[in-house]
């Protein structure tokens, strides 16, 4: 069964919908060319530039073109003229003289010894123009058959836009045998090329998309593509194809029961038929409009438009379009009580159904037939590249060894690189101890005991003398290993931070906070943190005024571990400043050792290690301390 729409398209697929000139340019420059070859290439522009609102305007500058092409002996001329004269025929409904002209235009072209770019176009433009020409007979074997030959020739090619219309007009044909499956990946296919070049057919495409999704009862997508469709049409004008539009949406408002809605568009979709005589546009536009009457219920009208309908069927030979005006005749005189008449076409439409579903077995017959060539056509595709595998296959012998061959020499030479990183960090380690060590620190720390022995007693000055060889002790530890456990970190910073107060008089108080969710063996690089403490004690709040304060917190954060050092001291801007006056080697190079140890720490690990020193602002912009954030790649001690 051939559904309504699939043969309402066709115009626009088989001539390229965006012309390059309007006809009244054309033929203004066709009136002052004296050159016979260019009044003939003209008079085939000016008819092409007619297909979309004058086919009669059209089929005349054709025979024009023809005639002149014959006297020329031009051949490509020729062709295209017989091309655009079948192309009119078709936009008449004239089908048998349509492939007429066809067939002398493919002709031409098969003859040609040395087939130019040129030529190859029109013969495949050719052979789609006359595969619509069968699928409007219902001979669709012999549709598809020209349409994939069209195919090949535009594959080779390359040409997109010409291989969208090809590809809409296989789903139109699929359609009508009720393959709505392929008929809808053929869509699709049409579709998606036609956005790739802003084509202008995407207007079409999208309205037979948005008519399969309607009869799928898919009702958004519908209308989805049906709007997508309009806004095409408003930028690229098709008279045949928006007339088929506004049909779409009539048949869209009507399943949704809005006949208002449905009338509307309807009465557009006529008034568009009209302007360019499209018969085939009009019956469907009038049934649809006596179907809506009749659920009114108003016969009077019903029956006028189901009369129209009828007539233009008969004369065009639309059996189905025939078998639903009957029916709707006979509900409307059965309606009205002539049962005279509603018998009489009650007749009609049973005629019309036999001679229909005889039309249907022989749709069926083909959609096997042509399931059996798909097939059959898969299977030698899958042969052929099973050959092709077989071809290659040693190629891919000789990329196996020579991938595995890199394969060694990469991972030789990110052994290396690994040992190298080692050696480095082990070297920064070894520094860091080194710097932790710090003679003047050592001294620093027993001049403050001792001074605390001569003012404060021997119990006081034996506690600090036990924190200070506990952290002499957990650093030579740390020195063996290049992870610790956090809580050693802590242990270590809290025993140095008590130190460094009292070296500072009690200058400062500091916190440290962990986060209970941080496990206990959470492992952090030993020896790392205490550089970073050390310059916010001595850059941040030594040199403030009044008492400072330094607050450490450990927090983790999916698969980071977070250390923050902050204090309240005179920030980075007022530390620089002090820096220039007294420059301390010690803790530039406490830093700079620290700073190299992440970047090797990031390329060992292969995971991101984030540094950031930030000054604290206060309301006034005033610096009210120093922040430095830390993150780490989550570890853990191994047993």
């Amino acid at each position: 069964m051939k559904p309504l729409f699939t043969l309402l398209f066709f115009c626009s697929f088989v001539i390229n919908s965006a012309q390059k000139s309007a006809p009244d340019s054309l033929l203004l420059i066709l009136s002052q060319t004296n050159d016979p070859d260019k009044i003939i290439q003209l008079q085939n522009q000016i008819s092409e530039a007619y297909q979309s609102s004058d086919p009669s305007q059209m089929q005349k500058f054709a025979k024009l073109a023809l005639m002149n092409s014959k006297k020329s002996n031009n051949p490509i001329q020729k062709a295209k003229a017989y091309q655009n004269i079948g192309i009119s025929y078709i936009i008449l409904s004239d089908y048998d003289k349509a492939i007429q002209n066809f067939e002398a235009s493919e002709q031409i072209l098969i003859n040609q010894k040395n087939p130019s770019k040129e030529s190859q176009e029109i013969l495949a433009k050719t052979l789609g123009s006359k595969g619509i020409a069968f699928s409007e007979k219902n001979n669709y074997a012999k549709a598809l058959e020209y349409d994939f030959r069209a195919v090949k020739i535009y594959e080779n090619l390359k040409n997109k836009l010409q291989l969208s219309k090809i590809y809409n007009n296989i789903g139109v044909i699929y359609n009508s045998i009720d393959d709505g499956k392929k008929a809808l990946e053929y869509f699709l296919k049409a579709n998606q090329l036609q956005k790739q070049d802003n084509n202008p057919a995407v207007a079409v495409s999208a309205s037979n998309i948005g008519l399969i999704y309607l009869n799928q009862n898919q009702k958004t997508k519908a209308k989805q593509y049906f709007d997508e469709s309009l806004k095409a049409f408003e930028i690229h004008p098709n008279a045949r194809g928006l007339g088929e539009l506004y049909n779409n949406y009539s048949r869209y408002y009507i399943s949704e029961n809005q006949y208002d809605l449905a009338k509307e568009f309807l009465l557009k979709a006529e008034e568009t038929f009209i302007s360019i005589e499209d018969q085939f546009g009009l019956s469907d536009t009038y049934l649809l409009l006596g179907e809506i009457y009749f659920k009114e219920n108003h016969p009077e009208k019903s029956l006028e438009f189901a009369g129209k309908s009828l007539e233009i069927a008969k004369e065009l030979e639309l059996p189905e379009t025939r078998m639903k005006s009957e029916k709707l005749l006979s509900d409307i005189y059965d309606k009205q009580g002539n049962q005279e008449l509603a018998l009489q076409h009650l007749r009609n439409y049973n005629f019309e159904k036999d001679n229909l579903e005889k039309i249907i077995n022989e749709q069926q017959r083909l959609k096997t037939e042509l399931d059996f060539h798909y097939e059959k056509e898969q299977l030698e595709k899958k042969e052929t590249e099973m050959r092709a595998k077989w071809l290659v296959i040693l190629g891919f012998v000789v990329l196996a060894f020579v991938l595995v061959g890199l394969f060694f020499y990469f991972r030789n030479r990110e052994r290396e690189k690994t040992l190298m990183l080692q050696k480095q960090l082990a070297e920064f380690e070894h520094k860091a101890l080194h710097l932790q060590m710090n003679p003047h620190f050592v001294f620093n720390c027993l001049a403050s005991i001792s001074s605390f022995i001569m003012q404060n007693g021997k119990e006081d000055a034996m506690k600090y003398l036990s924190k200070f060889s506990k952290l002499m002790r957990l650093t030579l530890e740390f020195s063996k290993e290049s992870s610790i456990p956090i809580d050693k970190e802590i242990e270590a910073l809290q025993n140095y931070l008590e130190l460094e107060q009292l070296r500072f008089n009690q200058k400062f108080d500091f916190k440290i906070n962990k986060d209970s969710e941080i496990e206990d063996d959470t492992a952090i690089p030993s020896l790392l943190l205490q550089p970073y403490v050390e310059n916010a004690i001595i850059h941040g709040v030594a040199p403030k005024d009044g008492k400072g304060f330094i607050k450490i917190d450990f927090t983790q954060k999916d698969e980071q571990l977070i250390c923050v050092i902050e204090d309240d001291g005179v920030g980075i801007d007022t530390s620089r400043e002090l820096k220039k006056n007294s420059v301390n080697v010690h803790q530039s190079m406490a830093l700079d050792i620290s700073k190299k140890r992440l970047k090797t720490l990031e390329e060992l690990e292969n995971k991101k290690v984030n540094l950031k020193i930030e000054e604290l602002k206060d309301e006034n912009n005033n610096s009210r301390g120093t922040r430095i954030t830390l993150e780490l790649p989550l570890n853990y001690i191994n047993d």
